[in-house]
């Protein structure tokens, strides 16, 4: 149940990370690769970075779960911290200028 709550706002999160991916596309015209314009090298870097990390974190909290070793305040800390480095790398890629210091927080 705990890994179920934290898979939703992370799908939530993904799809819009998806949508500010397929709009850069969309802004700029260009369908594969990231041609010579940086926003939409970021938000691509950003989306896939999100993905490779999240079904695994998302696993492995499902594990911890499924033990019933693990204390659930325990996984909800794990995933908790999980969940707001994913929001904070987010926003760093996605107001503009790069923000290091948000990057940094959410890494």
């Amino acid at each position: 149940m705990i890994t179920s709550l934290y898979a939703g706002i992370l799908a939530i999160l993904f799809f819009k990370l998806s949508f500010d991916t397929i709009n850069a596309r969309r802004r700029h015209q260009i369908s594969v690769g990231h041609g010579p314009n940086n926003e939409i090298l970021e938000v691509v870097s950003a989306h896939a970075n999100f993905s490779a990390y999240t079904v695994l974190l998302l696993f492995l909290v499902f594990l911890a779960e499924q033990s019933q070793v693990v204390p659930a305040i325990a996984i909800h800390i794990l995933a908790g911290a999980f969940t707001l480095g994913r929001f904070l790398h987010y926003i760093a890629f996605t107001r503009g200028k790069m923000n290091f210091k948000f990057r940094i927080l959410g890494m």
